[in-house]
C-alpha cells in the first residue's frame, strides 16, 4: 500500500511540476479574436503537454476555468483560475487583454496581440509565489460563421531564471450550440528548450526540443 502511495504522489508531483513548467500550455483560455463590446464569455479549457504515465501517453489533465469581457470593439479582459493547481494547494491565476492588431483582409489573416500574466503561490507552505508575464500573437482566418483557423506563438518570461519559453500552436474553433463555440488546439511547447533529459523529458519532443501538447476549450456567451 505504501508503494502505491508512493507511485501516486510521485505521478501527481511529476504532472504538477510539468504543467508549471510548460506555463505557456495551461489552457487556452486566452481569445483568439476581441469579442463584442459588451459581452461576456464563461470559459473553459483541459489538456496539457504529452507525459508517460501509466505505461500510456497522455495530454496532462489541467483543467482552467475563466470569463471574457469585451470592453470595447477592440479590447477584451480576461482572467482565470486554475482548477488543477488547486488540487495540488497551490493557488493560480492569470489575466490579460485581447487587441486587433490588424483585421482581416483577402489573404491577409487577423492579428490579435494577447498579453497576459500568470500568479501562482503555494498555498500550503506559504510561500514560492511566482509570476510569468507572457505575450502572445495569433493570425486567424474566418473559415465560416463563428469558426475560425488560427495559428501563433505564445512568448513566456521567467523573471527569476531570465529563461524565454517559446510555445508555437495551431487550432480550430467552431460552434457547438447557439451560444456555444469549441477549440481544438496543439502546442509545441517550450519549443526553443532541450527535454532530452531528466524530469521534463518530452514524451511528444520535438527533435529533442519542448513538447506537443493536447487541449480541448469550450467558450459560452452570456448574452
Amino acid at each position: 500500500m505504501s508503494d502505491c502511495r508512493s507511485a501516486f504522489m510521485k505521478s501527481r508531483f511529476i504532472i504538477f511540476v510539468i504543467s508549471i513548467y510548460f506555463l505557456s500550455g495551461c489552457g487556452i483560455t486566452q481569445p483568439v479574436r476581441p469579442i463584442e463590446e459588451g459581452t461576456t464569455e464563461i470559459v473553459a479549457s483541459f489538456g496539457g503537454p504529452i507525459i508517460p504515465f501509466a505505461s500510456v501517453a497522455i495530454p496532462v489533465p489541467y483543467l482552467n476555468a475563466g470569463a471574457l469581457y469585451g470592453v470595447k470593439p477592440n479590447l477584451t479582459l480576461y482572467g482565470n483560475a486554475h482548477i488543477t493547481a488547486l488540487l495540488f494547494k497551490d493557488v493560480g491565476l492569470d489575466a490579460g487583454f485581447c487587441s486587433r492588431l490588424l483585421p482581416e483582409q483577402g489573404i491577409r489573416p487577423e492579428i490579435t496581440l494577447n498579453g497576459r500574466a500568470y500568479f501562482f503561490w503555494d498555498a500550503f507552505r506559504g510561500n514560492s509565489i511566482r509570476l510569468f508575464p507572457m505575450g502572445t500573437l495569433t493570425a486567424s482566418y474566418e473559415v465560416s460563421e463563428r469558426s475560425l483557423f488560427y495559428f501563433g506563438a505564445d512568448n513566456l518570461y521567467q523573471m527569476k531564471t531570465s529563461d524565454l519559453f517559446v510555445s508555437s500552436f495551431v487550432g480550430y474553433s467552431f460552434p457547438v450550440g447557439e451560444s456555444a463555440v469549441m477549440q481544438l488546439e496543439s502546442k509545441w511547447l517550450a519549443m526553443n528548450c532541450d527535454t532530452r533529459h531528466g524530469i521534463f523529458e518530452g514524451a511528444a519532443s520535438v527533435t529533442g526540443r519542448g513538447n506537443i501538447g493536447i487541449f480541448f476549450g469550450l467558450q459560452f456567451s452570456l448574452k
